[in-house]
C-alpha cells in the first residue's frame, strides 16, 4: 500500500459526511459508533448539525470531545440536506468521500474494503455495498444484494434505477457537488453525472445496515421522489443524446416539486406498506398495496410512461 495513504499520515484518506436533523440520540449514537469502530482509522468525520436544537449540539459535542476525527459543522438553522452535504464536501480534504445517514451503520471493515478498491483502480469513481435491511431495533428484515458490474450499473442508471444506497456509497472527491434542484433525488442526479467520469462498482457483501423507516422522508416523500427522479432522468438522457458535457460539472437543469397533494400523501402510505410487504416476501399484500398506491396517485403511472418515452426517444435518435 502507498505509504502516503497509511493511518500514520496527517491527511485523511476518507472524509465521512453525516447530516443530522433532530436526530434520535440512540440512532445517532449507533451510527457514530459504527463509524468510529472502523478498522481503517485514517479518516475525518464531518457531522453537520442542520437544526437549531441545543440537544443536537450537546450530543455531537459529546462525541467530538471523545474523538478528534469528528468535526462539527453547525448550520444553526435547517438549511436542508443538499446544502448540508455540499458544506461537507466543501470542507473535506480527503481524496475519497463516504456518506452515511442517521440510524444506518457499517460493518467494521466497510471503509477498508472500499478504499482498497479505489487504490487498486484509479479509474473507479463510485462504490457501494449490498445491504442488510433492518427495523428500528436493528432486527434483520432481509437483504438487498447489488451487482458489482460497471456495465450493469450504468444500464440501471439509464433505466432510471438508482443502483446505490446512499449510506453505502464511497466516491472519489471531485469538484462536483449535489444539485440543489434535485430535491429528494440528489444522490441519483449526482450518480448520473459521476457515471460519465469513470467506473462504478459495488461490494456484494452486505457491509451496510440500512434502516427501513416508513415514517422517514424516503417513504413519506416517495411521490415527490418519483416525480423529480423522472425529471432528472429525462434531462440526463437528453443531455447524453445531445452529447453535452457541461451538465457533468454544472448539474442537470431541472424544475422539481416540493409539495404533496392529499392523494399523494395517501399513496405514500400505501407504498410504505408495499415496501414492508416486499421485504417480508408477502407478494399478494405487496401487489394489493401497490394497486392502492396507484389508484390514489395515477401520476405514478404517468411518470412511468414519461420514462419509457424518454428512453425510446434516446434509443431512436442516437
Amino acid at each position: 500500500m502507498d505509504s502516503t495513504l497509511t493511518p500514520m499520515t496527517k491527511v485523511p484518506l476518507v472524509s465521512i459526511i453525516l447530516s443530522v436533523y433532530k436526530p434520535s440520540p440512540q440512532a445517532l449514537e449507533t451510527t457514530i459508533t459504527s463509524v468510529l469502530n472502523q478498522t481503517m482509522e485514517n479518516f475525518e468525520f464531518f457531522i453537520i448539525k442542520d437544526d437549531d436544537l441545543e440537544e443536537t449540539l450537546k450530543s455531537i459535542t459529546f462525541w467530538k470531545h471523545r474523538d478528534p476525527r469528528i468535526k462539527l459543522i453547525d448550520n444553526n438553522i435547517n438549511l436542508g440536506l443538499i446544502t448540508s452535504l455540499n458544506k461537507g464536501l466543501d470542507s473535506a480534504c480527503a481524496p475519497l468521500i463516504a456518506r452515511i445517514d442517521v440510524g444506518d451503520l457499517w460493518e467494521s471493515d466497510k471503509l477498508k474494503r472500499q478504499s482498497e478498491l479505489f487504490e487498486k483502480n484509479p479509474n473507479l469513481y463510485l462504490c457501494g455495498t449490498s445491504l442488510v435491511l433492518v427495523d428500528h431495533d436493528y432486527n434483520p428484515l432481509g437483504y438487498h444484494t447489488v451487482t458489482p458490474s460497471h456495465n450493469t450499473l450504468k444500464t440501471m442508471l439509464l433505466q432510471a434505477k438508482n443502483p446505490f444506497a446512499h449510506s453505502s456509497i464511497m466516491f472519489r472527491k471531485t469538484n462536483l457537488r449535489y444539485n440543489p434542484q434535485a430535491l429528494y433525488c440528489e444522490d441519483f442526479e449526482l450518480w448520473c453525472r459521476y457515471s460519465q467520469l469513470g467506473e462504478m462498482t459495488n461490494i456484494e457483501d452486505p457491509l451496510t445496515h440500512y434502516v427501513i423507516d416508513t415514517s422517514g422522508i424516503t417513504i413519506q416523500k416517495r411521490s415527490l421522489m418519483i416525480e423529480n427522479t423522472t425529471r432528472v432522468y429525462c434531462a440526463f438522457l437528453q443531455a447524453l443524446q445531445r452529447r453535452e458535457s457541461a451538465f457533468i460539472q454544472k448539474g442537470l437543469s431541472i424544475k422539481t416539486f416540493n409539495t404533496l397533494s392529499k392523494f399523494q400523501l395517501q399513496s405514500n402510505q400505501w407504498y410504505a406498506k408495499a415496501v414492508l410487504a416486499s421485504i417480508r416476501r408477502h407478494t399478494l399484500q405487496k401487489i394489493g398495496y401497490l394497486l392502492l398506491a396507484l389508484l390514489s396517485n395515477p401520476s405514478l403511472i404517468t411518470n412511468k410512461l414519461k420514462r419509457i418515452y424518454c428512453q425510446y426517444t434516446k434509443e431512436h435518435n442516437t
